[in-house]
């Protein structure tokens, strides 16, 4: 449970004594401290810039106005969003994208619901972020005041911490303990609620002085820092490594997070051990790497699928054993003995049991792995996968009309694999998985634990936000923009140059592609065409009109649907990397994503056969 063990439960939503008692209003402050005395908005915004904290994304109302009032006084650029959930994304596409804490900003009741589904997609992803919401006064809480909602008791098991701020004097403490928990160990979100007269009064002591309240410079923390592989784990660890003679090393997401994406790549070039990320490990290894057999999963590369399968260890580094991955539980990596490194111990045996679980910061056991692990003899293992990978390349196959893997290839050699990429949710984000060849850290960012739609967009914002000198690209598809499309408006009101690719196929693609092979082909609701069309949609029918809503935001936009228009849309659409602009690449509308493990399969039931 994440309770605050400084504050009493709020299981009831009776919040306890917040009354915020060592708080007043001005007039209560004695007048010769009246000129330099700082209220809660005030104190809390120093206490953000303390923590570096320079733009935040976020959303106005009543519950918040006192923070946004001050903001800009304490040198914070807010990005206003259209929409909470975006405001959160941002957040979530700036951290991923620079590696510092994304923070965003909501007021009470509905806007601070709307952030849930982002804290949930941050829980699931790792993604540090500090949420701050606005509340009804202290004396309303848990009277269903108007706008009023328990945020904290809500997002208590999607957080690694939610924080009910008591009094004024709490405040910079708060922020310093919210900050330290979004980045210790496993990284995560945090939220810290303020009710609004916290905000609004000065602390005080008894006889009316003003106390500025100090920015603790050390918080004491419930979790114990994860440090070095124990002593006797490493040697059992190097045996295992040596005995081996077919290893394949499993990343995941906790690389990136860790930053050790080159300590991975070292590792393995000194073992000649070949490498498979998931979807979140995606860019630790760069695509052009000899070793790099591709990601995998339901959606990943063939030899990625036998290789982990068909190991003799798996040497598994920061991931969780997602069921994308693993399929069959119980069938995937059968007969292998696997050792499981991660920062967060909770996720050792969990929802795979293996050979050796070490909880470990992973930069320091990838340091200790590289200087004292011996390869074995793996040649005639590596010679077995280089063969299988030129037999089942993830390859766009040159097709009479125009597909959504080709639209993707082309765009990551237009780009050199260099742009930072962005990607909502469906087959478009399979599609550029495997299409799009990414050659740097942090850049792919994909809600993949929690698999919302509308993400990209928003998250490619955030993006462009923390690295303004990256190309930075959402490559959506029809259906995921549509839930986030508004976010144009931001685009537009800030200059942020997002390049946005649509791949447009009038379905949502991957519950009609689930439909057809699942539900015998009873495609309910997974139409994206007008429903009131009396013709079938045609390339110049096409709804809903992205081009034309891009223009009501006055974003630059045009629509694509041939492979010969394609290379010269492109280019318009790179000519100016700091100018927003919306590609819409109308598609193939029956084209599937394969590979594609069925889910609860195992490697075995890969489908290799289609239009992918």
């Amino acid at each position: 449970m994440n309770q605050d063990p400084a504050r009493p439960a709020v299981d009831n939503i009776t919040y306890g004594d917040v009354a915020s008692v060592s708080g007043a209003p001005l007039s209560a402050i004695r007048e010769e401290d009246r000129g330099h005395a700082k209220r809660g908005a005030q104190i809390l915004a120093a206490a953000l810039r303390a923590e570096g904290v320079e733009c935040l994304f976020g959303y106005p109302g009543g519950a918040n106005l006192e923070i946004f009032d001050v903001l800009s006084e304490f040198g914070i650029l807010c990005y206003r969003t259209e929409h909470e959930q975006g405001a959160i994304h941002a957040a979530q596409g700036y951290a991923r994208a620079t590696g510092r804490v994304g923070v965003c900003l909501a007021t009470s009741g509905p806007g601070a619901c709307n952030l849930v589904t982002g804290l949930a997609d941050a829980k699931s992803d790792s993604t540090p972020i500090v949420a701050i919401t606005g509340n009804v006064p202290s004396y309303l809480l848990g009277k269903n005041a108007f706008q009023e909602a328990d945020i904290v008791g809500i997002t208590r098991l999607i957080t690694k911490i939610s924080i009910l701020v008591g009094s004024v004097a709490e405040i910079p403490a708060a922020v310093r303990k919210g900050f330290a928990h979004a980045v210790i160990n496993r990284p995560g979100p945090v939220l810290i609620d303020l009710p609004k007269d916290i905000q609004q009064h000065f602390p005080r002591d008894p006889e009316g002085r003003y106390v500025p309240p100090r920015i603790p410079a050390v918080i004491d923390s419930p979790e114990v820092v994860v440090g070095a592989i124990p002593e006797s784990q490493l040697k059992q660890c190097l045996r295992m490594i040596a005995e081996a003679e077919r290893p394949v090393i499993y990343a995941g997401g906790g690389i990136v997070s860790s930053g050790t994406e080159a300590r991975l790549v070292a590792l393995a070039d000194k073992l000649g051990c070949p490498v498979t990320t998931t979807i979140m490990g995606l860019g630790a290894v760069p695509s052009d790497h000899p070793l790099w057999l591709h990601v995998l999963g339901m959606h990943g590369s063939y030899t990625a699928n036998v290789a982990v399968n068909e190991a003799d260890l798996v040497i598994a580094l920061g991931v969780r054993f997602d069921d994308r991955v693993t399929g069959n539980v119980k069938e995937f990596i059968k007969d292998g003995q696997i050792i499981h490194i991660d920062v967060d111990r909770a996720e050792l045996n969990k929802n795979k049991g293996v050979t050796l679980g070490i909880a470990a910061d992973l930069s320091t056991a990838l340091e200790q792995l590289i200087e004292a692990a011996v390869p074995g003899d793996y040649a005639a293992w590596r010679r077995r996968l280089e063969a299988m990978k030129a037999q089942y390349p993830l390859k766009a196959r040159t097709r009479e009309i125009l597909g959504g893997p080709a639209a993707i290839e082309l765009l990551s050699d237009m780009t050199a694999g260099d742009a930072l990429v962005t990607v909502g949710v469906g087959q478009h984000q399979m599609w550029a998985m495997q299409h799009y060849a990414i050659n740097r850290r942090r850049s792919f960012l994909s809600s993949s634990g929690f698999g919302t739609m509308g993400y990209g967009l928003p998250a490619a914002i955030g993006a462009k936000v923390g690295c303004p000198d990256r190309l930075v690209i959402d490559i959506d598809g029809d259906g995921s923009l549509n839930m986030s499309i508004h976010e144009l408006s931001t685009c537009h009101r800030y200059g942020i140059g997002v390049k946005i690719v649509c791949i447009n196929n009038q379905w949502l693609g991957m519950v009609r592609q689930w439909q057809d092979m699942i539900y015998s082909g009873h495609r309910a609701n997974s139409s994206l065409g007008d429903p009131m069309a009396v013709k079938a949609v045609s390339d110049d029918d096409i709804y809903p009109d992205f081009v034309t809503i891009a223009a009501g935001y006055r974003i630059k936009a045009e629509r694509v649907s041939t492979a010969r228009d394609l290379p010269a849309a492109y280019a318009r659409l790179l000519a100016d990397p700091q100018e927003p602009y919306l590609l819409d690449v109308i598609v193939d509308r029956e084209q599937n994503v394969y590979p594609m493990i069925p889910a609860g399969g195992s490697y075995r039931d890969i489908i290799l056969e289609g239009d992918g």
